[in-house]
């Protein structure tokens, strides 16, 4: 059996794949041709003596390449297998038909951008259309401070768009790690990307972030803000990046119109160089989004218990329309798989649909959303033999089709919002009259690894007593975890998998 492709991007498996690569050590960058309609601007930090930025007699320091103003199809790019230590902020806009590169040149090594313990590596304000590529990005220093490798920003009161930020390594940046005040902000403005608006009428349009590392960040992985309550941003797409020992957030996307987070692999959250030291964290999660969709991504190895969150996803607070969570895979994370948090802060009320997901040992699921947020859990795998399941809901909560595979001294919630409807009971008390209570027949149970197609082990066998018979949903996605159809009027198989009986 074989995922589903991205609906919104091709290949997006193997783009960690050239991630991977690029941490290997050589790597061959681009020559950086320009576009027609710009030019090239070469840097070399390695040269003894500033040039003209020609590839003959290419800039030799952040502090020239910062004294240039890169206009549409511009290119600027630095040299493979070497090092430059300084802030970068280039100057200019590109257009959406000839956006402004910035990138390596050569065969070696990724160029590596050290910012030398400054706020940030490199930092975009208030400028439009440009790709960041093929970079490594590194600001260690001694004390935490407020620091990123890349932030764009907009603050200006008006409206900035189309950032592609791909293939980029990020490692060992000393961003603050506690999120307790006094230190709060400077927490939530530090990660190895941060995007931001602030001030109002600012907001960002057209982030695309994807095939990117980052490791070792304290603060976090990817923070990406695009507006404010009133103002949303549009078109972020965050995909196919591998974010691991992070000291702080995964992946976070926040006032955005119908943001999508797909394809990516967060390992480790909270731990690394700079581990979180206060507050709460998440691996991946949505803040004051409207009808935001996390999908197909693999959350696992949270060890580090924050004050009470530490869960794989998060509808959190200020959400509106539908919170989408489908298709992911997520293990071993100490705060447990889900929370709602609608009630901290901000009520957006989101419908909360969270389907065909598979949850191995996380064992928990936490709520702050009483009276606020509607959540529909249906057609997931909730697997916890370790210890025992820790579940709160949301008042109004239906919980359809699942199949939860725990100890006997764990307790399902009974609340009289609560609907019990069509789930799978193997272990764990049945907490309602109706439900198979029983071995679900899964093929190898327990035997997730690190991806999202890791988990076979959670198709049904064809004896098992879940086929067929699960409750029918509307609007249910069309299909399950492994791509195979799902009807809108036969019954399903009960869990995460609606292919034939193995």
């Amino acid at each position: 059996m074989t995922m589903e492709a991205s609906p919104r991007r091709g290949a997006a498996i193997g783009g960690l794949v050239a991630v991977a690569l690029a941490l290997s050590g050589s790597v061959a960058l681009s020559a950086a041709p320009a576009s027609a309609a710009g030019s090239t601007t070469y840097v070399d930090c390695s040269r003894p003596a500033p040039g003209d930025g020609g590839q003959a007699a290419p800039f030799n320091s952040v502090a020239q390449a910062n004294g240039r103003t890169y206009a549409a199809g511009d290119t600027l790019a630095f040299a493979a297998g070497t090092t430059c230590t300084g802030s970068l902020a280039p100057k200019g806009s590109g257009t959406a038909a000839a956006p402004i590169t910035l990138t390596g040149y050569g065969t070696g090594a990724l160029p590596v951008l050290d910012g030398g313990g400054a706020q940030d590596v490199v930092s975009l304000t208030n400028q439009d259309h440009w790709r960041i590529t093929g970079l490594k990005l590194t600001n260690p220093a001694a004390m935490l401070a407020r620091r990123a490798g890349l932030r764009i920003s907009a603050t200006d009161g008006t409206a900035h768009r189309g950032f592609d930020i791909d293939s980029l390594v990020i490692d060992r940046v000393a961003g603050q790690t506690s999120k307790n005040s006094p230190t709060t902000e400077d927490f939530v403005q530090s990660a190895g990307v941060v995007t931001g608006a602030s001030g109002t009428g600012s907001v960002l349009h057209d982030v695309h972030v994807h095939d990117n590392q980052v490791s070792n960040t304290g603060g976090g992985g990817l923070k990406i803000r695009v507006g404010a309550m009133a103002v949303k941003g549009s078109g972020v797409l965050i995909e196919n990046n591998v974010i691991k020992d992070v000291g702080g957030d995964g992946i976070i996307a926040s006032y955005a119109d119908a943001p999508m987070i797909q394809y990516n692999n967060a390992s480790g959250v909270g731990n690394g160089v700079y581990p979180f030291s206060g507050g709460n964290f998440a691996g991946i999660w949505v803040l004051g989004d409207r009808d935001p969709t996390i999908q197909k991504n693999a959350v696992y190895g949270i060890t580090r218990m924050s004050v009470a969150d530490s869960q794989a996803f998060d509808c959190d607070w200020g959400n509106t329309g539908t919170c989408t969570i489908q298709y992911n895979y997520s293990r071993d994370n100490i705060g447990g798989f889900f929370l709602d948090c609608d009630g901290c802060g901000t009520t957006g009320g989101a419908q909360q649909v969270i389907r065909y997901n598979i949850s191995e040992n996380d064992c928990r699921m936490s709520s702050a959303g009483a009276g606020r947020s509607a959540l529909h859990l249906y057609n997931n795998v909730f697997y916890c033999t370790d210890k025992k399941f820790s579940i709160t809901l949301p008042d109004e909560s239906v919980v359809e089709n699942n199949i939860w595979v725990g100890t006997t001294d764990s307790r399902l919630p009974t609340g009289a919002g609560i609907s019990w409807l069509w789930n799978v009971f193997q272990g764990v008390p049945r907490p309602t009259a109706n439900g198979i209570v029983g071995d679900p027949g899964f093929v190898n149970p327990g035997t997730g690894g690190d991806t999202i197609r890791s988990v076979d082990g959670y198709r049904l066998r064809a004896t098992s007593p879940a086929l067929g018979n699960g409750s029918v949903i509307s609007g249910n996605g069309g299909r399950d975890y492994w791509g195979n159809p799902v009807s809108s009027t036969s019954k399903p198989h009960r869990g995460a998998y609606n292919g034939p009986g193995l």
